[in-house]
């Protein structure tokens, strides 16, 4: 089983990359209950749930083997990451989790030190089962129109390229929030959220190690328009699948009374 920080964190990049296919530039305070549904190439399904001011994302894991989901409120910029197998919440605050960034650093540093005399294949060998191989840089980002549109169920969409130092990484498909009978005012809050993962996923790759090839993979800046589709390079294709504007239960964003807090560390 993962260690409760790993598992996190793998939490987090799945998250990333789920939500790389609802990032929304929105304007305004008008907000209306949404629910967008994803599903991967490989058969997983996904869903984000904004109401008000609260998102919130499933995040069923068939690595880990365990299920939950993750509640961002932009009043106060809050991540929990709920864990419905155990019952147990984790509060990442913005504290929370430079700490833990910075504890990472220093442990890739300190078996980067101890490895520096061996064979370089013996050395390259534990980069890879540690999975602290990857190097931090000072990551440039950019998004690239490619003059390519692409016809995603009943919709159109144009195509986007995702440069890391002028490197593509994905491609990312958008439509206008109208063309799906949406509101660029309902997803203000999404967009909040959207720049907290990118800050996340930016400073993983600026630090290296396992945090750069956990989360790094799903950094994209916010675009301007719903992604119906987004392509990881040599990685998982994910798909707007269904999109709805029914009510919903404030119940669903909300953490379970019985749940019990646990620390990231």
């Amino acid at each position: 089983m993962y260690p409760r920080h790993s598992r996190i964190r793998h939490r987090l990049r799945h998250g990333a990359a789920v939500l790389t296919a609802a990032t929304l530039l929105g304007a305004g305070t008008v907000q209306a209950d949404a629910l967008l549904h994803y599903v991967d190439d490989e058969g997983l399904e996904s869903q984000i749930l904004v109401r008000g001011d609260i998102v919130r994302m499933e995040l069923n894991e068939a690595i880990s083997g365990t299920s939950g989901y993750m509640l961002f409120d932009a009043r106060n910029d809050q991540l929990t990451v709920v864990d419905d197998q155990e019952q147990t919440y984790t509060a990442l605050t913005r504290e929370v989790m430079d700490q833990q960034m910075r504890a990472m650093t220093d442990m890739v540093s300190d078996l980067r030190r101890q490895m520096e005399h061996l064979p370089p294949e013996v050395r390259e060998q534990l980069e890879q089962q540690l999975g602290i191989g990857t190097e931090g840089f000072e990551a440039d980002i950019r998004t690239r129109a490619t003059g390519r549109e692409q016809t995603i169920g009943d919709f159109v969409c144009d195509e986007y390229e995702v440069l890391v130092s002028g490197e593509a990484q994905s491609t990312v498909c958008v439509a206008e929030p109208e063309a799906l009978g949406l509101g660029r005012e309902d997803f203000a809050t999404l967009g909040a959220l959207m720049e907290r993962l990118y800050e996340l996923s930016l400073s993983a790759l600026e630090a290296g190690g396992p945090m750069a090839s956990q989360m790094g993979a799903s950094l994209l800046p916010r675009v301007d328009g719903i992604p119906l589709e987004v392509s990881e390079r040599d990685g998982i294709t994910t798909r707007l699948a269904g999109i709805s504007s029914d009510e919903l239960s404030p119940q669903l964003f909300t953490v379970p009374d019985r749940y019990e807090s646990r620390d990231l560390f």
